[in-house]
Parts: C-alpha cells; sequence; structure tokens
C-alpha cells in the first residue's frame, strides 16, 4: 500500500508542480498547493504560496489567484483572469506535459552512476567504470523514446486486433496490482528498473487523460481558451458552469468504466 501511495503522490506532485511553474512564470500568483484532498493536515507558507498536505492523497491541486473572479473585476495581473488566454493554457497544459516528461529523469537517475559494461567479468580488486550523466542521458532518451513508441505499438495492436472493452480500462484496483507487482519484482531481483517502468508509463497515462478535450480536464481548459481566443470574447459564467456540469458527469461516467473494469477482473468474467 506504502509502494502504490507513494507512486500515486509521485505523479500527482509533478503534475500540480508543472502547473505552479508554469503559472509563476506566466506571472499568476498561485494562493495554495495540496497534495491530496479534504482536511489539510498539515501545512506551510512558502514563495507566497501555503503548500498543503491533505486528508486524502488520491489526487491534488493548486489553487491561482483570483480563481473566483471570473470577469477580473480587480483588475488584477497576477490573477488567473488576469493574463492573456494563450497564458491561461499554458498553465493548463504544463500538468499534464511535466508527466509526459517524467520518464527522462527517471531513467536518467536510475542510469547515471551505474556499472558499465559487465562488471561480473571484471576480475576482483579491477576499478569499475560508471556512467557518467552525459551518456546517462543518451540511455535515458532511447529508452523513454522506446517506452513511447511500445505503448503506441500496443494500442495500435489492440484497436486492430479487436475493439476495444470495458476490460481495458484500468481503475484503481488495476493500479494498485500493478504497482504491487512492480514492487515485488523489484525487491525479488534488486532492479529498480521494474519500478521505475510502471511509474513512468502512469505518469504517461495520466498525461494523455487529462489532455482528453472535457471541461475540468485540462484539455477541456485548453480547448475553452482555444475558442475563447477565436471569438475574442470570453464564454459567459453561465456557460462555463453548463460546460463543467458536463465535464464532470463525463470523468464521472469513465470512473464508472473503470471500476466496472476492475470488478470484471476480480469476478474472473
Amino acid at each position: 500500500m506504502l509502494t502504490f501511495l507513494g507512486i500515486i503522490v509521485l505523479v500527482i506532485v509533478v503534475h500540480e508542480m508543472g502547473h505552479y511553474l508554469a503559472a509563476r512564470a506566466m506571472g499568476v500568483e498561485v494562493e495554495s498547493f495540496s497534495v491530496g484532498f479534504g482536511k489539510v493536515l498539515l501545512k506551510k507558507k512558502l514563495f507566497g504560496t501555503e503548500w498543503r498536505l491533505s486528508l486524502i492523497p488520491l489526487g491534488g491541486y493548486i489553487k491561482p489567484k483570483g480563481e473566483a473572479d471570473y470577469e477580473n473585476k480587480k483588475k488584477d495581473p497576477t490573477s488567473i483572469w488576469g493574463v492573456s488566454r494563450w497564458k491561461r493554457a499554458f498553465i493548463f497544459f504544463a500538468g499534464p506535459l511535466a508527466n509526459l516528461l517524467l520518464p527522462w529523469p527517471l531513467y536518467f537517475a536510475l542510469i547515471v552512476g551505474q556499472p558499465w559494461p559487465d562488471v561480473s567479468a571484471a576480475p576482483p580488486g579491477a576499478e569499475v567504470a560508471r556512467i557518467g550523466p552525459v551518456d546517462a542521458a543518451h540511455f535515458s532518451h532511447k529508452i523513454a523514446k522506446k517506452m513511447y513508441g511500445d505503448i503506441w505499438h500496443a494500442v495500435k495492436q489492440v484497436g486492430q486486433e479487436r475493439p476495444l472493452t470495458v476490460k481495458d480500462i484500468g481503475g484503481p484496483v488495476a493500479v494498485y496490482e500493478f504497482s504491487e507487482q512492480a514492487r515485488k519484482r523489484t525487491k525479488q531481483t534488486g532492479d529498480w528498473g521494474f519500478l521505475v517502468d510502471w511509474i513512468a508509463f502512469l505518469s504517461i497515462n495520466l498525461g494523455v487523460i487529462n489532455l482528453f478535450p472535457i471541461p475540468v480536464l485540462d484539455g477541456g481548459h485548453i480547448v475553452l481558451c482555444g475558442v475563447e481566443g477565436i471569438r475574442r470574447k470570453n464564454l459567459s459564467i453561465k456557460a462555463r458552469n453548463v460546460l463543467n456540469i458536463i465535464g464532470a458527469i463525463l470523468v464521472l461516467g469513465l470512473l464508472v468504466l473503470a471500476i466496472t473494469s476492475d470488478v470484471l477482473r476480480l469476478a474472473g468474467i
């Protein structure tokens, strides 16, 4: 369970840190950064932001300044509604982007300093070469690219061989099971690559899902920024609220499908 929670917290922190750094770079102040939802357990004010650890660790959020002032009546240039639409779109995009880029530093951290090439053949007492930062960057890039290629190949293969079903969607239970499998393989072999592979895969999935053009998800916010840019006018509060309700229903539907998939798999159906 601790491994599962640790992995979830890691990919969430990476995602929200992407939003946070982009917001600060675009001149938007961030009032709070929370790991988890619900009751705040710990909090610390730092760099103008309240950093929180909340009760339910299965998510997270940042609260940019002026979020409730949709019409920017205060004319605050440091609020989320006080910056241009393309800056808001970049802030929304930065979270998924951070998840999509996570495999590179993960594999770099795994590889750098490792013995090279085959230390098993080295005579006792011989000096063992280690992989330096330059070579580690090269190898991590190749591995990350291969992972993306393997994921794309698997998606195309499933689509060609048979139609996608509910069973192809993994829910919270599936994430927990795969996390445990990766942990056990790492413990048995002493090879952290199994765990790193799973974290990288999960992070990519989170990044892709958040780019779905569904309101309330980052992809939906990006689309709305584009629409408003074309119209040269923001949507009304009523229209945005309606879209958010529709988006929430769609996301809830996806969650129900994921949980259904977990139930069917556990039941052996």
